[in-house]
């Protein structure tokens, strides 16, 4: 079976992105109270890994590159023994080291990044090289994670192989980084991936954690119990019950037991009637009015997802993600100790508890019916909002087919438009024609009406002059008879003259027989 553990993601909140104002308002969402400081990434690379440009994890205008010694190959390659020498890559930036841990668990197969927290400063470079000597062949590099957490840093672990990290991690959790300080115990955590960013927002799915500044252990319900003082540091109470004194062990800060009166929300700046109603949150320090005010330490959570924030009248700590309590220890409102929650009690306690139990249950009974009524009222403004986008869909659907039927339309029309001025040009060219061919028509009328006047006159003409031919062809026939009468009289004439009885002939008499019937007809179609 398969081990399970919850990741981490260690992220850089880079401060790059103050020049857009939507980036300053998630940002003063994500780190509350906390400033950016000065980080610095220092990348030790194996020997064995040889030099590559992706170690770096901020922009290339942040990383500030040292030589790196160079070290004589091995005669024997398979004798090689990995080491590291020099500092290849460091890289500065300003800003807030975050650690957030995943939500649910997963499985730790072929994960090969190991983070060592709270690795205490009195431990230079040289020694925490020495202190994992021994796994040196399996490391492909080392990064040594420095903010403004005091008296210790971060040290990040890659393997070359997953069964490398897990005998890592199985060895070296819990121990002592040195047997002079047995109580600076080596805490580990698997890493899922190591990142940078402008936002202070929570990847998804993952919770940002409040961490001890004595011990870096996670702080929940799995713990002996949270307590935060005054100047904002959250401790293990544990761990704070070693400390005798009354100042901060980080800052110094002198503790008060009293509140001061000037207690407000950070969002509507109001002054809350009891310090009860007023919520400070252990990740970041934001101060928000309780869910039956205002409701800003709730809306606090759901935009940064920190789900640890103490009351402030009762220094009881609430856990949003796990909705209960968490506390284990209270501090006394008199003298500022730590005590217990648990043990035995006056009757006016228990009368008092019984009080605040039943204030408690009710709380909770209105909450659970107040949540109900969200949930249904919210269900129904889904059910509202689904029909809404489904008929705002199907309008979108009708107007997109109503303009594409109108474009349709819009091209038809302009189809039409051209047509119909292609048909106007077309009989403007047809009228013009039907005007000429009627000029020409009448033209032709005209000519037509004087050339069958003129054919009539020539036919006039043409009768007369056959008439008049018929008659000279009668005159002509005539004279030819007379001539042919008068040639045929001198030629007899003539004879006479030349016969021996021309006086006998002169005595005689001629007669002129009529012509045969042929010979008239053929005269008489002459003079036709």
């Amino acid at each position: 079976m398969e081990d399970l553990v919850a990741k981490c993601v260690v992220r850089l909140e880079v401060n790059e992105s103050a020049g857009a104002q939507g980036a300053e308002a998630l940002q003063d969402k994500g780190r509350g109270q906390r400033q950016a400081h000065e980080i610095s990434v220092e990348t030790f690379p194996s020997r064995l890994e040889g030099a590559r440009d992706d170690w770096g994890l901020l922009p290339l205008s942040s990383r500030e590159q040292t030589p790196m010694t160079e070290a004589e190959p091995l005669a024997d390659p398979s004798g090689e023994i990995g080491f590291f020498s020099g500092n290849p890559f460091v890289e500065v930036t300003k800003g807030i080291l975050h650690l957030y841990k995943q939500d649910a668990m997963s499985s730790r197969q072929e994960a090969l990044t190991l983070c060592l927290i709270g690795v205490p400063c009195s431990m230079t470079c040289h020694d925490i090289l020495g202190f994992t000597a021994p796994c040196h062949g399996a490391i492909a590099h080392i990064r040594v994670f420095r903010d403004s957490l005091p008296n210790q840093y971060m040290c990040l672990l890659t393997f070359r192989e997953h069964e490398a990290a897990v005998e890592f991690y199985e060895t070296y959790n819990g121990a002592p980084f040195s047997s002079l300080e047995p109580e600076r115990l080596c805490r580990i955590v698997w890493v899922s991936k190591v990142e940078w960013a402008h936002d202070g927002l929570p990847p998804p799915g993952h919770t940002e954690l409040p961490t001890c500044p004595v011990c870096l252990e996670r702080m929940d319900e799995s713990v002996d119990g949270v307590l935060t003082i005054l100047c904002n540091h959250a401790f293990h109470a544990s761990c704070l019950e070693k400390w005798g004194d009354t100042t901060c062990p980080v800052c110094r800060c002198v503790q008060s037991p009293e509140q001061a009166e000037t207690s407000e929300c950070d969002e509507c700046g109001k002054q809350a009637a009891s310090r009860d109603a007023l919520w400070i949150c252990l990740i970041c320090g934001h101060v928000g009015c309780g869910r039956y005010l205002s409701g800003h330490a709730a809306s606090h959570y759901r935009e940064t997802s920190h789900c640890y924030a103490l009351q402030v009248g009762s220094h009881r700590v609430w856990d949003y993600k796990g909705d209960n309590f968490v506390h284990r220890l209270l501090q006394n409102k008199a003298d500022g100790k730590l005590v217990p929650a648990e043990g035995p009690a006056s009757e006016a306690e228990h009368a008092q508890e019984k009080v605040d139990s039943v204030q408690l249950e009710f709380t909770y009974l209105l909450t659970s019916q107040l949540e109900e009524q969200r949930m249904y009222f919210e269900n129904k403004l889904a059910v509202t909002e689904s029909e809404l986008f489904k008929e705002i869909d199907q309008l979108q659907d009708d107007v997109l087919a109503l303009s594409t039927e109108r474009q349709e339309l819009w091209e038809q029309v302009r189809q039409l438009r051209r047509e119909k001025q292609a048909l106007e040009k077309k009989a403007q060219e047809q009228s013009g024609r039907l005007a000429s061919a009627l000029r020409d028509l009448n033209e032709e009328r005209q000519i037509g009406k004087a050339l069958l006047a003129n054919q009539e006159q020539r036919q006039a003409q043409a009768a007369a002059l056959e008439q008049r031919g018929a008659q000279q062809e009668r005159e002509l026939a005539e004279l030819k008879e007379q001539v042919r009468d008068l040639m045929f009289f001198i030629d007899a004439q003539q004879a006479v003259e030349r016969s021996e009885h021309r006086d006998e002939i002169a005595q005689g008499s001629v007669t002129v027989a009529s012509p045969p019937p042929a010979a008239k007809a053929r005269r008489a179609r002459k003079k036709k």
